[in-house]
């Protein structure tokens, strides 16, 4: 038969499991600085769950209410929204659709809850691009969203350059 004591820390050995998993982050916005970051996650299996329920599941609601759009006269509400702005619409601060309201309200807070309580992983090790596509040549999708982010930031600056030159023209 088993003891109070034994059950309990048999109970606690599953309660605290952990979870590691290997992930990659990214460093630096130029081509010159950018960094693959390569880490490994150590966390209690609870949190690791959440996250995946937070960040998996609860972003694609997240998507999928742009699709629903808040009625006009709703969207046509003129007030003061936040203490530090002037009056506007409802539709100026938050969008013609439930998005912002579900993202600011529901979703991220909750993965802000998680991710406060979960162990921020140690940089294992820092990779250059140009080493990245070396090291995982077998797996190019690890660095092909590092060179997509960077081409989307590239054409960002390109076009906050033009608007800035336009702005300056006048």
């Amino acid at each position: 038969m088993l003891s109070i004591d034994k059950l309990r820390a048999r109970v606690r050995s599953v309660l605290q499991f952990r979870v590691k998993r290997w992930g990659y982050g990214m460093r630096g916005w130029d081509e010159q600085t950018t960094r693959l970051v390569v880490h490994l996650e150590d966390n209690v299996w609870y949190w690791v769950v959440l996250e995946w329920l937070f960040w998996d599941c609860m972003t694609w609601v997240c998507h999928w209410t742009d699709l629903v759009k808040v009625p006009r006269f709703i969207r046509s509400w003129k007030r003061v929204w936040d203490k530090e702005e002037e009056a506007c619409t409802f539709e100026e601060w938050y969008g013609d659709s439930i998005h912002s309201i579900w993202h600011c309200n529901i979703c991220d807070p909750c993965l802000q809850w998680v991710w406060k309580h979960k162990r921020q992983p140690e940089p294992q090790w820092e990779l250059t691009l140009d080493e990245a596509r070396k090291v995982f040549a077998h797996d190019p999708e690890v660095y092909q969203w590092v060179e997509k982010e960077l081409a989307e930031h590239k054409a960002y600056d390109a076009e906050r350059a033009a608007r800035e030159v336009a702005e300056n023209s006048q």
